[in-house]
């Protein structure tokens, strides 16, 4: 994020001061904001971050509130793997074809897309991890 920050900041001065732009300021940041996103996920779901609504499981035994958090792991897994699958041939598609950015900078597109899939594999290993958690931890009687 301060990298983000420090590009903008330079872009603002640069414009403000001498009339002129980085010309990439703008698709870094972007870039860069793909990858905070992507890399905060993992992170987010270790520590519990994520919007979960337990207006229903919060009212039932304990056994099921974790039975139902097990299962919606599992349903999440499904969607990593997928979503990994896909970006990964998204990934290896663009480094086939040399996609670039339509910007000055003429970027890669497989680079800033790394950060996708480094940050889908992060997520996928923590959702794993949650998983054994869950299926390792003493049951309640």
């Amino acid at each position: 994020m301060l990298v983000i920050v420090g590009l903008i900041t330079v872009e603002i001065v640069l414009r403000t001061l001498l009339k002129t732009s980085t010309l990439v300021a703008d698709e870094y940041s972007g870039y860069l904001m793909v990858a905070v996103v992507f890399f905060g996920m993992a992170w987010t779901l270790r520590t519990d971050g994520h919007i979960r609504i337990g207006l229903l499981t919060s009212r039932l035994p304990e056994g099921w509130q974790k039975a139902l958090d097990l299962l919606a792991h599992l349903f999440v897994l499904a969607f990593c793997l997928y979503f990994l699958m896909h970006t990964g041939l998204m990934v290896e598609d663009t480094r086939a074809l040399d996609m670039r950015a339509d910007s000055i900078a003429e970027t890669p597109l497989w680079i800033p897309q790394l950060s996708m899939l480094a940050g889908l594999v992060l997520l996928t290993l923590q959702v794993c991890a949650e998983i054994l958690r869950r299926l390792l931890s003493s049951p309640t009687r």
